[in-house]
């Protein structure tokens, strides 16, 4: 039995101390691959990154809501073009239900190929996508815009973050309804008559620190979830991020990414990896263990 595992690290560009988080772990060896979001205000900091260590495996997180408080708004980056996805003062929506209930399909295929456009003209090497606070996957019943994500994932040869299944117990799994669960079962099945390689399982875990959480039990139930991984391609995401005033501000749940910020080089975490016999990869890795044609993989050189 081959069980993969990616080590993704969500967010880079969404803040400095995240940023400082992410640049560690990647250089570090920790994690393997993380994810840009392209319309927030550290960006431009995480792309140099990207483009300067074209060795890393950096892709793209697409974005469509704004941040975790009132403060953090982001505009998309085909301002003016996309008039379902923003609201009254140009902002996109601050949660999914109304990215799900207000976007139009030709909106948010022309914002997710600009956020593209974007980070290659940065110059960045984008590896694989995937999707920010799940706003694309119509998780809320209303609608779903997985068929454009794939659709573009196929014009590129881009692996995208979509679990056919959960383990038991995971904190997505348990909130999401039998029907929506069927769709996404369908939408896979999609995925792979396309040839867009996607996930097995998704280890995920509640962001908020939970009543009585502490780093200990955190890192346990993940390790926990490590020993129960069935055969394939598996992806544990973070959003690891060093403490800060800023992270403070921004983020309600501060603490818990700090926490995801240690797990990576945790001894015990290591150890299970290792006593598991899971082996660590990237999302440019995907492709061939799924067993799919390589495609282009030119490394953009233009600057912004």
């Amino acid at each position: 039995m081959t069980r993969y595992l990616i080590i993704n690290a969500d967010d880079f560009g969404l803040n400095h101390s995240t940023n400082l988080a992410i640049m560690d772990l990647l250089e570090k060896g920790w994690i393997t691959s993380a994810t840009l979001m392209t319309p927030c205000p550290w960006f431009p900091e995480a792309a140099e990154y990207a483009r300067t260590h074209p060795e890393k495996c950096i892709g793209l997180h697409l974005t469509f809501t704004s941040g975790e408080t009132p403060d953090e708004r982001w505009r998309p980056i085909a301002q003016g073009e996309v008039p379902s996805l923003v609201d009254a003062e140009g902002y996109f929506y601050p949660d999914v239900f109304s990215v799900e209930r207000f976007s139009q399909p030709a909106d948010v295929n022309r914002e997710m190929r600009a956020q593209l456009a974007y980070a290659e003209r940065w110059g960045v090497r984008v590896s694989h996508l995937d999707n920010h606070m799940g706003s694309l996957y119509g998780v809320m019943g209303v609608q779903s815009h997985l068929p454009l994500v794939f659709q573009l994932c196929a014009e590129r040869g881009f692996p995208f973050r979509l679990p056919t299944r959960f383990l038991p117990g995971d904190a997505i799994g348990d909130s999401l309804s039998p029907e929506v669960l069927g769709m996404l079962q369908q939408v896979a099945e999609m995925a792979t008559a396309l040839k867009v390689p996607v996930l097995d399982c998704l280890l995920a875990h509640p962001y908020e620190k939970l009543p009585g959480e502490t780093y200990e039990t955190f890192r346990d139930s993940v390790c926990k979830k490590l020993t129960q991984l069935p055969e394939g391609v598996h992806e544990l995401f973070l959003h690891p991020a060093v403490d800060s005033p800023e992270l403070r501000v921004t983020a309600p749940h501060w603490e818990k990414r700090t926490w995801e910020h240690r797990l990576p080089a945790d001894p015990i975490f290591r150890e299970t990896l290792a006593r598991e016999r899971i082996q660590v990869i990237s999302w440019r890795e995907v492709r061939a263990v799924r067993g799919f044609a390589r495609t282009d993989d030119a490394t953009p050189s233009a600057s912004p």
